[in-house]
């Protein structure tokens, strides 16, 4: 399995140096690595095969060969396995004081209230969207959840425009995600051509 930083981190990295808070992304960092972690090990469980770990501003993205071919059940204990971890993390600290708790309490709960929102690529969009599946339709429910997305996020960045400049770290954000959408919608079709022909290769 390969494991990679998205270059995406970069000018976040800079921007955190440049304003003395490098400290905090460090603790953000070790909790992304820690979310990765549940999701990884709901992976193993699984048994669904993960070519690499790509750690993203909000969390991170598995690569999972065949992913959406794997059974529902799976593919919703893998997305849930990252906020498991993170609420797991959360309980931890609350339970265990340490300096810089309070800190590390408020990543987790912002870990979580991020992740957990019902759009792609994130994890509360991820388990929706298994939940939402029926048999044959889980690519047309995929592309309905890329365009929800798609609207939500858009809807969300003319909100934090409204806030600027203050909100400008999270329109980044949203951009990124927004972008990430309109690509995945954009290759549906290939992606579900690919699936098929993969499928018939097994049978």
């Amino acid at each position: 399995m390969k494991f990679r930083l998205h270059p995406v981190l970069l000018p976040f990295f800079l921007f955190l140096i440049v304003t003395g808070d490098i400290s905090v992304y460090a603790l953000i960092f070790v909790s992304l690595l820690f979310h990765e972690a549940g999701h990884l090990l709901a992976a193993y469980l699984t048994g669904m095969r993960v070519r690499s770990c790509i750690i993203m501003p909000y969390g991170g993205e598995l690569v999972i060969s065949n992913r959406h071919m794997a059974p529902k059940k799976d593919r919703l204990i893998v997305a849930l396995g990252g906020p498991l971890a993170t609420a797991l993390l959360l309980v931890l600290a609350l339970w265990i004081p340490f300096p810089g708790d309070d800190q590390v309490i408020r990543i987790q709960v912002a870990l979580l209230a991020l992740n957990l929102l019902p759009i792609l690529p994130l994890d509360g969009g991820q388990a929706i969207c298994a939940l939402l599946e029926t048999d044959g339709s889980v690519y047309r429910t995929r592309a309905i959840f890329l365009v929800h997305s798609i609207l939500f996020i858009s809807a969300a960045i003319l909100l934090l425009s409204s806030g600027l400049p203050k909100t400008i770290p999270y329109i980044l954000l949203a951009l990124f995600l927004l972008i990430q959408n309109i690509s995945a919608f954009r290759f549906r079709k290939y992606e579900k051509a690919f699936a098929e022909i993969k499928s018939k290769r097994l049978t």
